[in-house]
């Protein structure tokens, strides 16, 4: 992988920061949603609705990425 304007070591920089930044804030928000389902008093726990929509979307996507492919049952080949 490479950007544009950047050397090998300078991609490799830029990328690490950037990962390193989106890591933080996922980590943030998801710490901060979880406080606010729970402080809501939702049902269940914040921790458990957060789980629960982390496994559907997961499989959401892998049911988007069998019909992009054509491997779902009546797909086109």
């Amino acid at each position: 992988m490479c950007l544009k304007g950047y050397t090998d070591q300078g991609t490799y920089k830029k990328i690490k920061q950037l990962i390193e930044t989106a890591a933080t804030l996922g980590g943030i928000f998801t710490g901060l949603l979880t406080i606010f389902a729970d402080f809501l008093g939702a049902i269940g726990s914040g921790t458990g609705i957060l789980l629960s929509v982390t496994i559907i979307y997961g499989l959401y996507e892998d049911i988007v990425k069998e019909k992009a492919s054509g491997k779902a049952k009546g797909g086109r080949k």
